[in-house]
């Protein structure tokens, strides 16, 4: 009996380890930036066991010894991996092929591309490593469609389905959370954000107020930060140009264990002497975020910015100056003066497999102080111009609050959110006398008049938003999306003139509300052909500088456009080739305009009806991994079906001012086998002429590159990357085409804002990581 024992034992010793079990752990994350990805499948080749990876990227389950895993998610190579007793480090690369599959987060949630009825792009960390940006037009310029146009140091305008506008008409989000409240729109306030902290950029063309909220006419832009990267890691970089500009930059962290991870980034960058008199700037830029795991179902996220920035504002030139190229600005003692605060607390909590809840609480501080090149009006006397010196602050308390549940039935989801921000405004101007040359139309100083007050109000702004969509799939392949928002803003004003000194109300409230439906629907017709069609309402209330600004309370009428859109993509060639187009019509109704007067001076009106319909098209070819072509482009018209001034002055079926009926971005990029690290890439931008004028009599229609009227550069890039280490090199404007970004018609003629001769940007980069 004995000896069974013995024998029993012995065999279980010998056999033991052909049953052991070990336990195949590691963390998954991006071979560009080094950040954890999440919801990758990692499983044991030609099997289904396995297990996904967690907002950390980390993942474990028990395995035979000896196993191949296989590591694949959406928008990244798949990658084989040997399995050994050590934790493994998983970094995955970005693919240039299957576009439709590209998750996206246009619901705010995580969603793949093709189940988004939508004309969405996105601007993935690879695109933006290899474009080294000095601005983020840079970037955004790269989607078909979109027009961000340079006004110097990083000022800017915007034309997403609309005119190259200053009006409130577009969405700037950091991480889901608008950088700015409802009535406070400023048109350069991407100059508050840092480019250095950028991870990916998503860009929703039209109305998308069912999610979004007001401003989310012409398209929202969200700008995803970086997250803590996987690995510890730093990153120093320096860069600077042939004109004066000159910046440093860094990036840091990684987890520090298990549950925490921190990054922190940020620049100092300043401009002097450059091509361009009088366009100094100064810019400082940070963000801190940390990610912290309370548990299997539940993060906390902190994450803060601050930007300081201070230009000197050179404003337009006129034509002698323009083609004569002596970009000489015509006075010396305009500014803008910004500082920017922002932070948030979101708490991401997974309830269950099907139901989840994202909560932030944001805070924002911010001022704009300055005396503007634009705000010079001209007088009847030529020796004499006026302007003005203000300053508008705000600061913001809000939360935003999403949930989402998904059914069995008809693989549906249902999204409910709620948005409540609260946002005080401080705005107040005075008068400054401007001393003016008639014979060289240079202004050579002013006299501020402190006590001499244009404007000065304060305005609390509320706003409440209240959205629900829902998504179901009655047939496979098909998936059909309706949803709505309901916004309340309120506008309760109080005006700090004296009463001898305005016209309208000492104390006023002005609240606006609407309902804004949308309704979608998109089908695969196979896995690499698909279409969708949307329709969308959106609104935008006049914000609080166009009621209020001056002495009196204009009444003016919230614009309201109904978008209708038709869409499709394919994938050929083995996936190498993808190709989207969508079409769309918006039609808007009491769109606010800026009507110029003779002096200068302008003033916001309701212009009627307007029109705005094109097609937005791209094409994406990769023959070889060497070779990458893009294309994107849009052809559309903007023009009033209804404006009426007075008899005079009715410009109905005109086009508007400032809108190009054609703009492209092409780029070639090339990496050679043979040179590993190395990339070249061309790129060219493309603007067709425009009006300059409401009654079509002027109009911008140089000739550029190729013979192309209106804008045509090439822009040049190159890089190595060898062990951390990078150099590269922007040449822009190659051919030194003389070029404006943008022109308009002042009361003394033609004013534009010059592009600038050719310009070469170098930089030199290290990164460490702790593998």
């Amino acid at each position: 009996m004995k000896l069974k024992v013995y024998l029993i034992i012995l065999f279980i010793c010998f056999c033991a380890p052909a049953f052991a079990q070990k336990i195949i752990k590691g963390k998954v994350y991006d071979a560009t930036t080094l950040e954890p990805l999440s919801g990758v499948s990692v499983y044991i080749t030609g099997t289904t066991k396995g297990a996904n990876t967690n907002a950390q990227g980390a993942f474990a389950f028990s395995a035979d010894n000896d196993n191949s895993i296989t590591v694949s998610l959406l928008g990244y190579e798949t990658k084989l991996v040997t399995a050994n007793d050590k934790s493994l480090s998983i970094a995955l690369k970005q693919s240039t092929a299957n576009m439709q599959e590209v998750i996206v987060t246009a619901s705010r949630e995580v969603q793949l591309r093709r189940d988004a009825p939508v004309a969405v792009s996105k601007i993935g960390a690879k695109v933006i490593e290899e474009t080294q940006p000095t601005v983020i037009n840079e970037l955004i310029n790269k989607v078909p469609g979109v027009v961000m146009t340079n006004l110097n140091n990083e000022q800017h305008s915007m034309s997403i389905r609309q005119p190259l506008t200053t009006n409130p008409y577009f969405l700037y989000m950091e991480d889901g959370i608008p950088i700015r409240p409802l009535g406070v729109f400023n048109h350069n306030a991407l100059l508050e954000m840092n480019v250095t902290s950028i991870n990916s950029v998503e860009v929703v063309k039209g109305p998308s107020s069912s999610l979004y909220g007001s401003e989310a006419i012409g398209g929202a832009i969200n700008f995803i930060t970086l997250k803590p990267s996987a690995i510890p890691s730093a990153k120093v970089s320096v860069q600077g140009d042939n004109y004066g500009y000159l910046r440093g930059q860094f990036s840091a962290g990684g987890y520090v264990n298990e549950k925490l991870g921190v990054i922190a980034s940020g620049f100092i960058a300043r401009q002097r002497d450059s091509w361009l008199t009088y366009s100094d700037y100064d810019k400082g830029s940070i963000n801190l975020r940390t990610d912290y795991k309370l548990s299997n179902r539940s993060n906390l996220i902190f994450s803060a910015t601050y930007d300081k920035y201070y230009s000197e504002m050179t404003g337009s030139v006129d034509s002698s100056g323009f083609y004569n190229k002596k970009y000489k600005s015509n006075n010396s003692f305009t500014y803008r003066d910004v500082m920017a605060l922002r932070a948030r607390v979101t708490h991401e909590f997974t309830i269950n497999p099907s139901t989840a809840l994202h909560t932030s609480v944001y805070y924002r501080n911010n001022s704009i102080g300055q005396l503007p090149s634009y705000a010079i009006k001209n007088s009847k006397n030529a020796s004499i111009s006026y302007g003005q010196i203000n300053e508008n602050s705000f600061r913001s308390l809000g939360v935003i609050s999403q949930g989402s549940k998904r059914f069995k039935f008809l693989t549906s989801k249902l999204i409910t959110g709620v948005s409540v921000d609260y946002s005080p405004n401080d705005y107040i101007a005075n008068f400054v006398e401007i001393q003016r040359d008639p014979s060289t139309g240079n202004y050579p100083g002013f006299t501020n008049r402190p006590d001499s007050l244009l404007t000065d109000y304060n305005a609390r702004i509320s706003n409440v938003g209240t959205y629900l969509q829902y998504e179901f799939s009655p047939l496979n392949h098909l998936i059909i999306v309706v949803g709505g928002r309901y916004d309340y803003i309120n506008y309760n004003f109080n005006n700090h003139l004296p009463s001898t000194a305005y016209t309208g109300a000492a104390d006023s409230k002005n609240s606006f509300n609407k309902f804004t439906p949308k309704f979608g629907a998109t089908y695969n017709f196979t896995s690499g052909v698909g279409g969708y069609v949307n329709f969308s309402q959106g609104f935008v209330p006049p914000s609080v500088n166009q009621l209020y600004s001056g002495v009196k309370v204009p009444t003016l009428q919230p614009a309201v456009f109904n978008n209708y859109e038709v869409g499709g993509w394919i994938t050929l060639l083995n996936d190498k080739l993808y190709a989207d187009v969508s079409l769309y019509r918006m039609c808007g109704k009491n769109e606010i305009v800026n009507y110029r007067f003779p002096d200068n001076s302008t003033e916001y009106q309701n212009s009627g009806e307007t029109l705005h319909q094109g097609v937005e098209y791209s094409i994406n070819y990769t023959p070889v991994h060497q070779w990458t072509l893009r294309f994107g482009g849009t052809n559309a018209i903007h023009k009033y079906e209804e404006y009426k001034i007075n008899s005079k002055e009715d410009f109905s079926g005109k086009y508007m001012p400032q809108a190009p009926k054609f703009v492209a971005n092409a780029e070639v990029t090339y990496r050679p086998e043979f040179v590993k690290g190395f990339r070249i890439a061309a790129e060219w931008q493309r603007i067709s002429t425009y009006f300059l004028d409401n009654a079509n009599t002027q109009q911008y229609s140089d000739e550029t590159l190729f013979g192309f009227k209106g804008v045509s550069a090439l822009n040049l890039r190159a890089g190595y990357n060898f062990k951390g280490i990078e150099i590269f090199c922007n040449a822009f404007n190659i051919t030194n085409e003389l070029y404006a970004h943008t022109a308009s018609l002042g009361a003394y003629g033609k004013n534009y804002t010059p592009a600038a001769p050719r310009n070469f940007v170098m930089g030199l980069s290290y990164q460490f990581s702790r593998k």
